[in-house]
């Protein structure tokens, strides 16, 4: 095995918890390779130089979280369709011939939803949050024939030009009497802002029975916002899962190969 083939890391700032490392090296030894993983704490204005770095030592690859998604555009050589489109990277790879960045939060998401029992083509979808990671979901979404989907932004009027090549996905005002009235027909509601606390970005009362509730946040423990929906009776997840998801297929990418999800799953504890 070449030194590139094993090692990999995960980026972001402050990187104050991640279970990245550990599901890269279940990863590897699903597929049989030597390697590991490590957390690197990365400040936007520094990712350049990591890379660079990172490339020269033999690294095969990296995911980004926040807040380096957006930037991850900027030091590649070659970006994926959806990823530009979202303008949202979470992995990229290093190959003789230069870097590729990809997205893999938004299949991840589709997997997840799948996992879970969940059809997206029978899925109305809203989104609390328009960033990049929202982005990436309402793309796979979408592709897997979702027929309604719906992001809630702070300032709409900014977020539609990002969202204009993502018909038919709509956005709506943050808070808004809209945003309520759709989020009550919704069946999958997930937060894509960092609000997790027990009132979360959404009141959790005004949903229906059977929707499902997914944080895309995660820590040591389940959320405040999804502990609450868990209560009312919701089923309800972290990020936590979405994280198992995303790493597979980018694990996927790197070795162009199919990856386990079992493995994975087992490695943190997930579901819980």
């Amino acid at each position: 095995m070449s030194q590139r083939s094993g090692r990999l890391a995960v980026l972001g700032d402050p990187l104050a918890f991640t279970r990245s490392p550990e599901l890269h090296r279940a990863g590897l030894a699903a597929l049989a390779l030597d390697g590991d993983s490590e957390a690197l704490r990365t400040p936007v204005a520094s990712l350049g130089d990591r890379l660079r770095a990172l490339a020269a030592a033999g690294y095969r690859g990296v995911n980004l979280t926040s807040p380096l998604k957006a930037a991850g555009l900027l030091h590649v050589a070659r970006v994926s369709e959806a990823a530009r489109r979202a303008r949202s990277v979470n992995t990229i790879g290093f190959e003789p011939d230069g870097t590729w960045g990809d997205t893999t939060d938004g299949p991840g998401f589709v997997d997840l939803l799948r996992s879970l029992g969940r059809d997206p083509a029978r899925e109305r979808v809203v989104l609390l949050g328009a960033g990049g990671a929202a982005r990436s979901l309402a793309l796979a979404l979408i592709a897997a024939g979702c027929p309604a989907v719906t992001a809630s932004a702070r300032r709409p009027d900014a977020s539609r030009d990002d969202w204009q090549s993502l018909a038919p996905a709509e956005v709506v005002r943050w808070r808004s009497p809209e945003e309520a009235a759709i989020a009550r027909r919704a069946t999958v509601v997930v937060n894509a802002t960092p609000l997790s606390g027990a009132d979360g970005a959404l009141d959790l009362e005004a949903l229906g029975r059977r929707t499902l509730v997914i944080d895309l946040g995660y820590g040591e423990r389940p959320t405040e916002w999804v502990r609450r929906a868990r209560e009312l009776g919701l089923e309800a997840y972290d990020g936590l899962g979405l994280l198992v998801f995303q790493a597979r297929l980018s694990l996927a990418l790197w070795y162009a190969r199919p990856v386990p999800v079992d493995p994975l799953a087992r490695a943190v504890g997930w579901p819980r």
